[in-house]
């Protein structure tokens, strides 16, 4: 282990690009990036678990890396390996398990790159439609869908997921911490260069050209995915969430990773 080692945890929910960010910080040669390890996934990248058997293979990653004593676990993943930075994603849902949520909240050395995704709309569609493919990502375009989506359920959605956001915003307020949006990431295959130099400073390493082979499921906008559209935009003005229909902002906004 280097004598100087970086700890950081990548805190995240699904559909926001986390996938994305997580082979970008891995192909840095400073930065090891693991993926959800309080799953019980590996320290190197492999695809999460889909279909009917997934949760029985979840939890036989969970019992056999020990990610059911996250404590031990994560700390054998940061003493782990050579490279000078170490970090993991870690999902919402995962820190409802007391001990891990203990010992992020108590080492307060670690790096918190915290990531949303500002249209909340967005990624309320993207979580419908996962439910209907089987690919979470892609190398390659997929077959586009459609889908109809309950307004008042999406309304529920985003309040939720708001509330949530700012929750473990709080929670990690005393730990060196990096708010990113999905929004403000992506330049194509490559993270912005200004969000770049953004982690990489915050990392305290070498800035470096960062990529990944995954691309946007399905870059068409909201207005082509949604079936009801119309009535999901009308029935959105009428909340808090109405600045997002400003300049056809919702209509206009992608579903991806």
């Amino acid at each position: 282990m280097p004598a100087e080692r970086t700890r950081a945890v990548l805190l995240t929910t699904p559909r926001t690009g986390s996938s994305f960010l997580v082979e970008f910080l891995d192909s840095h040669p400073a930065i090891h990036c693991a993926g959800e390890l309080l799953d019980g996934q590996p320290d190197v990248l492999i695809a999460p678990p889909r279909g009917p058997m997934r949760y029985l293979i979840k939890g036989a990653r969970i019992a056999r890396s020990g990610a059911w004593l996250p404590q031990f676990r994560l700390e054998e993943y940061y003493r782990g390996g050579l490279s000078p930075v170490r970090c993991f994603k870690a999902m919402y849902d995962q820190l409802a398990r007391p001990f891990a949520m203990r010992y992020l909240l108590d080492h307060r050395e670690i790096r918190v790159i915290h990531l949303r995704r500002e249209n909340l709309l967005s990624m309320h569609v993207s979580l419908l439609l996962r439910q209907k493919r089987r690919e979470l990502q892609a190398a390659s375009r997929i077959a586009p869908l459609g889908i109809h989506v309950d307004p008042d359920q999406a309304i529920t959605a985003m309040r939720r997921a708001e509330a949530r956001y700012l929750h473990f915003d709080r929670q990690f307020q005393g730990h060196p911490l990096l708010s990113l949006t999905y929004e403000s990431l992506f330049d194509g295959a490559r993270l912005k260069g200004e969000m770049s130099r953004r982690i990489c400073d915050f990392l305290g390493v070498a800035r470096k050209p960062m990529e990944s082979r995954i691309i946007k499921l399905d870059p068409r906008s909201l207005r082509d995915l949604v079936t009801n559209y119309d009535a999901l935009a009308e029935a959105v003005s009428n909340t808090e969430f109405a600045s997002l229909l400003a300049g056809g902002a919702l209509d206009r906004a992608r579903v991806a990773g």
